[in-house]
């Protein structure tokens, strides 16, 4: 089974549901995905242009997102 392609689906999932975007937090917490696989995916989709990110945090890690797509 393929967990990285398995949680960056249930991240995608997510996020449609919140089409003026939604905190990594919530997206931790209730998408279902794996805790370490979220960051990278996340950048992953950015890069990709299905995500843009709408806060950074001090260390430019994505804070809240907006799928595009």
């Amino acid at each position: 089974m393929d967990y990285k392609q398995r949680d960056t689906e249930r991240i995608i999932c997510y996020l449609k549901k919140y089409p003026e975007g939604v905190g990594v937090e919530d997206i931790i917490a209730h998408s279902g995905a794996e805790k370490l696989r979220v960051y990278p995916a996340l950048f992953e989709l950015e890069q990709s242009g299905c995500v843009r990110v709408l806060e950074r945090g001090l260390l430019g890690a994505p804070e809240r997102v907006l799928w595009l797509k």
